[in-house]
């Protein structure tokens, strides 16, 4: 699957259809994409008209960084998991069929693991232009925050669905305390996000 080169309809119809893939996974990547493209908006239309940098001017190029990984991360995440289902049906005698399931799992779910890792640096910059945005583009730069939020909590349920595939326990709970850090780190940024929103409307 190439992501990229699909048109959004084209897209969003898969997503719809009975297909397994892509899934919920590739929807929040695709979803934090959305609010990396916003926070290079926001970048871009505070810059000055005559060209001259503006105060988010080098927010534009890690936006545009971050939008390009997440796409990335979106097709990333078909293809682990569409590996975790070919190994879902390999015979029970077949040769390594245990080795070839650890290593799907185990792709399957540092995958959604980066999309949150990535969707917090998107949030991270969403706050920014909270902070140093023009009063038109707030708004903007608002979505971009809680899109970025949705994409890492979606990420979450994906890391959290494969973790009972491991048979290693340690590697388990080392997926666990990670994606568990991140959602901390992500609703303490998400509430600073929503604070400064609904100080724009008191």
């Amino acid at each position: 699957m190439n992501t990229e080169s699909q048109t959004l309809q084209a897209f969003l119809d898969t997503l719809a259809s009975r297909a397994p893939t892509p899934g919920g996974g590739s929807g929040s990547a695709m979803i934090g994409a959305v609010g990396a493209a916003l926070c290079g908006m926001v970048g871009r239309l505070n810059d000055k008209k005559s060209g001259e940098p503006g105060p988010l001017h080098d927010t534009i190029a890690k936006a545009d960084a971050l939008r390009a990984r997440l796409v990335e991360l979106a097709d990333a995440d078909v293809a682990a998991f569409e590996e975790l289902m070919r190994c879902w049906q390999l015979p029970a005698d077949a040769p390594d069929r245990q080795q070839q399931m650890e290593a799907a799992t185990l792709a399957a779910t540092q995958t959604p693991l980066a999309i949150m890792q990535t969707a917090f640096d998107v949030m991270k910059l969403a706050l920014e232009g909270l902070d140093k945005s023009k009063k038109n583009c707030i708004s903007d730069a608002g979505v971009a925050g809680l899109a970025a939020h949705a994409c890492l909590e979606g990420a979450r349920l994906n890391v959290m669905i494969n973790l009972p595939g491991f048979t290693d326990a340690e590697r388990r709970d080392a997926f666990r305390k990670q994606a568990d850090a991140l959602r901390f780190e992500g609703k303490n940024l998400a509430g600073e996000i929503r604070q400064r929103i609904d100080a724009l409307y008191v």
